[in-house]
């Protein structure tokens, strides 16, 4: 949307790689006038934004793919991972850049992403792979299973890799997306033929790098007969994490998949765990790579990242990813084109889109060791009842909720975080449904003093209309459950939340 292209920020073409490019206070991106949320509660504050240095860990990651191809400038970029509460991000090794003299290794760059990363509290993971003009056919996704030579040197380079970044970098992520034939060159795709470079490459990363963690796997999708030939090929012996890359324009119509996998990976091994390492949504039309179905909008971009973000933590992912940090102009490198993924824009200026000052309200408020609390939630339409009958209903398992919502209790280091939301397909506008959302905590007693987060623009609301329900009859006098009434219903997540710990 033209109208979200506000100037705040000037260019950052001489920035250095430490240092903040935002006034916090005064200088964020705002949400459009035409999608703020209406409705009657009370605005009591804010969120109050916190930088990665803030807080000690997190589920949420930031891709930061392509320098291996110079396609960006981490001296612009990186002041603005300064504020944002992220704790993972991912860089590609770039054996082709770092390798540009046959047999010599030049560091520079690889050391200044990394160095400029982890001075900013954020750990960077690697994705090593790809080819090298020396020695394999092309560079991009290029494999060296089939030349002696290539895999020599494939391995010499890996080694080094490994040794230079003991203490730094500790988790090692073998190729991107080998079920694609694009990104898997130089025959056809082979899932046995990948563990096999699997099975080559992680001892060297384990014996020169003692303490790392291997991630493999690194589909695209969840493609079941290319994983079920990696399993049976003998993956689950050599990774510690299995990691895939679930692209769809609905984050929720991968769970029964996610759940599905996490099955067939613990089959396999119980020790292995489960990480979603890219995904992504265009901010705006004609973008290169997987686009998704429109419409588009920076709007609609940071609903459907807030949702996959919530959504992965949900079904109890530790680490999920968005991509990428900034959009990528002339890519693939000589076709012109753009992929409009990021949460910066480049062009004319490197500024923030929505989804930025999306990411550093919902990282501000989610973080943490974030896991699935035992709960039961169910939602109702805000303008039929919702009270002791209703309660009673549902109580007794002759009710159930409203269709097509997503709700989700969860620990977290700011305590109980409650986000339920509308599984519609995101608009640029906001929808003006309400409903009540009825809570049962398995594990304590719900909340004592709620609050509504609206992770969206940042807005935290007084909840006047809550009530907790006791069965006071012969048989059970415990707190049963507790209900939030007339709460705004969006296709985005809304945050309910202890008061103390936002405010």
């Amino acid at each position: 949307m033209e109208s979200n292209r506000r100037t705040f920020l000037k260019a950052l073409t001489l920035a250095p790689l430490t240092g903040s490019v935002l006034d916090t206070e005064n200088e964020l991106p705002q949400i459009e006038p035409d999608v703020q949320p209406v409705f009657a509660l009370n605005k009591i504050g804010s969120i109050k934004l916190v930088q990665p240095k803030d807080i000690k860990s997190s589920p949420f990651g930031i891709g930061c793919e392509t320098l291996d191809r110079e396609l960006w400038d981490p001296k612009e970029v990186y002041p603005f991972l300064t504020d944002l509460p992220v704790k993972w991000a991912r860089l590609q090794t770039g054996w082709n850049r770092v390798e540009k003299e046959k047999g010599k290794y030049d560091w520079k760059w690889l050391d200044e992403s990394v160095d400029g990363l982890i001075s900013r509290g954020i750990q960077p993971f690697f994705n090593v792979g790809y080819g090298n003009k020396f020695y394999t056919e092309g560079e991009m996704g290029f494999h060296p299973m089939d030349k002696p030579e290539a895999l020599k040197a494939f391995k010499a380079f890996v080694t080094a890799l490994a040794k230079r970044y003991h203490g730094r970098v500790q988790y090692y992520e073998i190729w991107n997306e080998p079920n694609l034939g694009g990104f898997w060159q130089g025959g056809k795709v082979d899932p046995k033929k990948y563990v096999g470079l699997v099975k080559e490459t992680a001892p060297l990363i384990r014996k020169n790098c003692p303490g790392s963690v291997i991630v493999g796997g690194v589909v695209s999708r969840l493609p079941i007969v290319f994983i079920k030939g990696l399993f049976n090929a003998g993956l689950a012996e050599e990774i510690d994490i299995f990691s895939f890359h679930p692209y769809t324009s609905a984050p929720e119509s991968y769970n029964d998949k996610i759940i599905a996998v996490t099955r067939l990976v613990k089959q396999h091994n119980p020790k292995v765990k489960i990480w979603q390492g890219e995904n992504g949504f265009s901010s705006q039309p004609n973008s290169t790579g997987y686009p998704g179905e429109g419409p588009y909008s920076e709007n609609i971009q940071a609903k459907i990242m807030l949702r996959r973000l919530l959504t992965d933590v949900s079904l109890g992912i530790p680490m999920t990813l968005w991509f990428l940090v900034v959009d990528l102009h002339d890519y693939p490198k000589g076709s012109g084109k753009v992929n409009y993924k990021g949460i910066l824009r480049t062009k004319p200026n490197i500024e923030p889109k929505v989804a930025y000052k999306v990411l550093q309200n919902l990282g501000s408020v989610v973080h943490g060791d974030v896991n699935p609390a035992n709960a039961t939630i169910y939602i109702l339409d805000g303008e039929k009842a919702g009270d002791k009958k209703e309660y009673s209903a549902m109580e007794n398992c002759e009710m159930r909720g409203m269709p097509n919502l997503n709700s989700t209790l969860l620990n977290t280091a700011k305590g109980k975080v409650l986000a339920y939301w509308n599984m519609d397909k995101p608009a640029d506008t906001t929808p003006g449904k309400t409903a009540h959302v009825f809570l049962w905590d398995w594990e304590a007693h719900g909340f004592e003093d709620a609050v509504l987060v609206d992770p969206l623009d940042g807005t935290i609301y007084e909840l006047t209309d809550q009530e907790k329900f006791y069965d006071k009859n012969k048989l059970s006098t415990e707190l049963e459950a507790q209900v939030f009434r007339k709460l705004p219903l969006r296709d985005y997540p809304m945050l309910i939340m202890e008061k103390k710990s936002v405010i």
